[in-house]
């Protein structure tokens, strides 16, 4: 076997090791009986129309919700950090970058049960439930839009800010149209890095739910105490397509690809 055919082969198993389970599981969601079967026996749409009922929708609306307005914060949050950790040297710097980024590291489990308890002891245990869950999620998605950002300013070359500034341009001009139209892509990438983080959560958020306020993510992890059944399968097709719709409406619309790929030509 020639080394192309090899490497052919090993990217073929691993497509289908990714995509092998979720093809599966979109096949259960259209059987015609309550039971998880595969091949499906028979067809229906059932188990769809109950996936878009109250009980499930209220839930995803409450994750997208929740997840918008993560990324938004953290967006905002990680502007003057990224430029503050990569334009500036200063006394504590370090301390922040590891504050910062520290919660790649932590386990969120980990993280949902401090906030758990620091809710808990500061007397704000009225708050668990969305106004918890947006700060654990902030705290959880915020490096990953420190990160692009942060990785947008490296890349800039520093000349242009220089050049702007040679024909009058004042910092804040030069920061809005010269500076944040050059690092679009990448606080576009982090907002939806932080997006689909704070969408796909369980850990952290098993521990600060409350009744009413759940997200899509804790719901289908009590749902599967009873058994995995069909609507459970449709539920999970579309909040898999929901963050991929969005993901690819977002590189169509702002090249999204060419910050993670880098440049490539456009047909």
């Amino acid at each position: 076997m020639s080394p192309w055919s090899a490497l052919r082969a090993v990217v073929i198993f691993v497509y289908v090791f990714m995509l092998g389970p979720i093809l599966i599981t979109a096949a259960v969601s259209f059987n015609e009986s309550n039971r998880s079967q595969f091949p499906p026996r028979g067809f229906s749409l059932q188990w769809w129309g109950r996936a878009l009922s109250a009980e499930w929708v209220d839930p995803l609306w409450f994750s997208l919700k929740l997840g918008t307005i993560t990324a938004l914060i953290s967006t905002l949050l990680a502007l003057p950090l990224a430029f503050a950790l990569a334009r500036h040297r200063f006394p504590g710097r370090d301390a922040m970058v590891a504050l910062t980024l520290g919660p790649l590291m932590l386990p969120a489990l980990v993280t949902g049960v401090g906030l758990l308890q620091l809710f808990q002891y500061a007397g704000l245990r009225e708050h668990i439930g969305f106004t918890a869950l947006l700060v654990g999620h902030v705290v959880i998605c915020l490096p990953f839009a420190v990160r692009t950002v942060a990785i947008s300013l490296h890349t800039l070359p520093p000349n242009v800010e220089l050049a702007a500034a040679s024909l009058g341009a004042s910092r804040w001009r030069t920061l809005l149209h010269v500076v944040f139209p050059l690092i679009k892509s990448g606080i576009v990438a982090g907002a939806v890095f932080a997006f689909v983080h704070s969408f796909t959560d369980v850990n952290l958020s098993l521990f600060l739910v409350r009744p009413g306020e759940v997200p899509i993510t804790v719901k289908i992890l009590g749902f599967l105490e009873f058994g995995f059944a069909p609507t459970l399968a449709a539920v999970s097709v579309i909040t898999l397509l929901l963050p991929l719709v969005l993901v690819v409406i977002v590189e169509r619309v702002t090249g999204l690809g060419d910050f993670i790929y880098g440049q490539r030509d456009r047909v």
